[in-house]
């Protein structure tokens, strides 16, 4: 909302309109309280909150006295979320939260060691999330808000058997064969011969990875890089 603009304000150097201009800049001023009051929610809805509630009903204090349309709060959370989220704002009443995407907020969607934002969009909190990067043993992951996860590690395959390569995060899907896409790599000093990786048996959690001699059509012992793509929610 646009603060509406004052009138002419009075000007002592014109004293035939001093008292009418007076009068209009005066009764200006309960238009300007309500448009400022208007604007309240979204000039203190954009100020670092005071969480309470629990980790699934969140409550939050910005010292506003409504809810307006495209304000928004910032707050750092005790506890992840483990499911579906309401978010309270000031005691205006539990409200749906829901991902940029606009589904119910996934188990860890929140987090503690970042600050979360959201928006009311007049209906719902919609809430955003900070690109999310993290390592293991296995390798190294990034979650991003839109439910993305990327997944990129190496195994170091046998020349008699399959070796099990486990991602660092894992999928969310009922057909990983179809929805995670993989990029296997191989780092050799071989010159003398083509090196062909592959990989089977594809879960949420990992793969099965064999590495070939493209002059022999035998396993070998090298490592394999993988670059693996699916979604985290």
């Amino acid at each position: 909302m646009a603060i509406t603009p004052p009138p002419t304000p009075p000007n002592t150097g014109n004293p035939a309109q001093l008292e009418e201009r007076a009068d209009a800049f005066f009764g200006w001023f309960p238009t300007f309280v309500a448009d400022y009051n208007g604007d309240l929610p979204l000039l203190r809805g954009k100020t670092y909150a005071t969480r309470g509630g629990t980790a699934n009903a969140i409550t939050l204090n910005t010292g506003g006295v409504a809810l307006a349309t495209g304000m928004q709060v910032r707050w750092r959370a005790a506890v992840a979320n483990t499911g579906p989220v309401t978010i309270n704002v000031d005691g205006q009443g539990a409200i749906e939260a829901r991902t940029i995407t606009n589904v119910a907020l996934p188990a860890g969607y929140i987090r503690t060691d970042a600050d979360t934002v959201a928006t009311y969009d007049g209906t719902r909190w919609i809430v955003d999330r900070q690109i999310e990067n993290g390592s293991n043993a296995n390798g190294a992951f990034q979650r991003t808000a839109d439910g993305t996860l990327l997944c990129w590690g190496y195994t170091t395959t046998s020349s008699t058997a399959e070796v099990v390569a486990v991602f660092p995060a894992s999928f969310v899907t009922s057909t990983p064969a179809d929805d995670v896409m993989v990029t296997l790599g191989v780092n050799s000093t071989s010159t003398t011969f083509a090196i062909s990786p592959r990989f089977t048996g594809m879960s949420t959690t990992g793969m099965s990875v064999s590495a070939f001699s493209a002059a022999t059509q035998n396993r070998i012992a090298t490592r394999v890089t993988f670059i693996a793509v699916g979604r985290w929610y």
